[in-house]
């Protein structure tokens, strides 16, 4: 399976802050494109035109060059992936207050026929730190999914603009898959590097491109070491964890968790060698 765009589009990803980034998993992913890849950075738009300030304060940094306001909003990373001539584009918003229909019109001024979109969301689930953490990739288009072997989505209820945006490149006849993965309903806190590292699996299987993870491992490893010391220090949180373990030993099919360990021998190979 390889989801990147033929000759004159652009690989196009996309992630929010707000209600579709538990453990800011999503996020963080799309951030770790970005430094992977060197991208330059384009603000699309931002302050009081989509935010209300009350609820989605802005923050104050800190630096060499003195105090600056980083106001909320929505930004455009530009470039190309290293040692191909693909481009890519990854935007990184603040999920709207307000005039959602505006904000998603001017994003899809972006997009071009022949542009590929993957878009990134993280959910709270009842999973656990001890396991690898799924990831669902699908797409809204039943032909698309067909195609990739992914699934197609079925969801109804509230969306956030993840989901807003997803249902609309589809009606555009944009070729757009969603990655949502899942994080621990009581770890979610605190970013996630583990998350991110599965999210990052599961674009890796999508797209065939290779991201260099090498700090996101020590980090995973530190967050999954800093959460056994939250569960172990509340009896009722180790026994709803041990609950969750349960069941998903009890439900992972042999055949699953093989496949599983092939494609991450594979991306660990695929790895090695670009790091010589």
């Amino acid at each position: 399976m390889s989801f990147l765009p033929s000759a004159g589009g652009r690989l196009v990803v996309i992630a929010f802050e707000g209600w579709n980034d538990a453990g800011e998993a999503a996020v963080d992913t799309a951030r770790h494109l970005v430094g992977a890849w060197d991208l330059s950075a384009e603000t699309l738009f931002s302050g009081d035109e989509y935010y209300d300030m009350t609820f989605i304060r802005p923050a104050l940094r800190r630096d060499a060059d003195g105090p600056a306001i980083e106001w909320p909003g929505c930004v455009a990373h530009t470039g190309v992936v290293p040692g191909t001539e693909l481009p890519v584009e990854v935007v990184i918003g603040t999920e709207p207050s307000y005039r959602w229909r505006e904000y998603i019109d001017r994003l899809r001024e972006r997009f071009a026929p022949d542009d590929r979109v993957v878009l990134l969301g993280s959910l709270l689930a009842d999973v656990t730190h001890t396991r690898p953490l799924p990831v669902a990739t699908t797409a809204e288009d039943p032909a698309l999914a067909r195609e990739l072997g992914i699934d197609e989505a079925h969801y109804t209820g509230p969306v956030g603009i993840l989901g807003v945006l997803s249902t609309t490149l589809a009606g555009d006849g944009m070729a757009a898959v969603s990655h949502w993965v899942a994080v621990p309903a009581y770890a979610a806190s605190s970013p996630s590097p583990k998350a991110v590292l599965a999210m990052l699996g599961a674009f890796e299987d999508l797209t065939g491109l290779v991201v260099d993870q090498r700090e996101l491992v020590d980090e995973a490893r530190a967050w999954e070491v800093g959460t056994d010391a939250l569960v172990e220090s509340d009896e009722d949180l180790a026994e709803h964890v041990a609950r969750i373990e349960g069941m998903t030993d009890a439900t992972e099919l042999p055949q699953a968790s093989g496949e599983a360990i092939a494609r991450e021998f594979e991306r660990y190979l695929s790895r090695r060698r670009r790091e010589e």
